[in-house]
């Protein structure tokens, strides 16, 4: 008989924090699942510690003959799952408590195709751990404005999703640094999604993780920008909120020419409301776009130039 919840996580050269997820499994009162493991390591690290360590739940484990990456990793785990429903779990994720899987079992029967959790951030260099779960009325401006996401990514990592397996909103294989939102904005639109307010998930912050590859990396992230234009069209910035996340795209990149944003494009149709927003932002010095008040009120002015 078929579980009713796949465990599927995408493993890589990690086997401590790998066995600290496991751990945690191990540990849940909700037992009616499978773990399926699909290894992008070129040691055999996480092999051994499967064939060392017992586990009285089923794993599949497959070493992937060459590396998937993100988000393909992730996606090939989903195409070994024999559940109803899928959880993906970075291997440097953990559940929170041994009750974390049944919280969201329990809400399966309610309707949703789509359940997100609240999280802890666990920074792993300092041990600092901050409460990142966001009230429902947080989430239901979220759900209101999926796009939102862009500017702020309040749901979290994929490890705080459950989702159905039959459904087709999976990851974009294109995307690496924007690839969680882009897939909770479509799920978001178009299914019966719900929030548990409980940080049923620790997520670690460490030196491995791609997202420290992609961040603040101008040949990433406008690439992606773009893609995700294209993607979605206007209703990315039809809202203050969700051209906040462009504003500040390329405050951050330092874009000040029209032509480091063509550069960065690599062939990318430019969008006109972009080449406008780095126009006018090259009219205030880097030190003034950067003060709080002051940023918001020259993004408010840039936002109704281009509505």
């Amino acid at each position: 008989m078929a579980p009713l919840i796949s465990i599927c996580i995408p493993a890589y050269e990690r086997p401590a924090l790998l066995k600290r997820l496991l751990d945690s499994i191990a540990k849940q009162v909700f037992k009616d699942f499978e773990v399926i493991i699909t290894d992008d390591s070129s040691s055999r690290d996480n092999e051994e510690l499967l064939f060392n360590t017992q586990y009285k739940f089923p794993i599949h484990y497959q070493k992937n003959s060459r590396p998937l990456g993100t988000p393909g990793n992730w996606l090939e785990g989903i195409q070994h799952a024999s559940g109803n429903w899928i959880k993906i779990m970075h291997d440097d994720d953990w559940f929170t408590n041994q009750y974390a899987l049944e919280y969201f079992a329990a809400q399966l029967d309610e309707g949703a195709d789509v359940l997100f959790s609240g999280y802890y951030a666990h920074d792993e260099r300092n041990g600092q751990v901050k409460n990142k779960t966001i009230t429902p009325g947080r989430y239901q401006s979220v759900k209101k404005d999926p796009f939102r996401l862009f500017a702020n990514n309040l749901i979290g990592p994929p490890s705080v999703v459950l989702f159905r397996k039959r459904m087709h909103e999976l990851y974009d294989p294109r995307l690496k640094w924007l690839v969680d939102l882009e897939a909770y904005i479509r799920m978001m639109r178009r299914y019966s999604c719900r929030y548990i307010p409980l940080p049923l998930i620790t997520m670690s912050y460490n030196s491995s993780q791609v997202t420290n590859y992609c961040f603040r990396n101008p040949e990433v992230e406008i690439p992606e920008a773009l893609y995700f234009y294209k993607k979605h069209g206007n209703a990315c910035i039809r809202s203050i909120h969700s051209y906040d996340g462009w504003w500040r795209l390329i405050r951050n990149l330092n874009i000040r020419k029209e032509s480091q944003l063509r550069v960065h494009a690599e062939g990318s149709q430019v969008p006109a409301f972009l080449i406008s927003m780095v126009r006018f932002q090259q009219k205030f010095p880097v030190s003034l776009l950067r003060k709080g008040v002051f940023s918001k009120l020259l993004m408010f002015l840039s936002y109704e130039i281009n509505r």
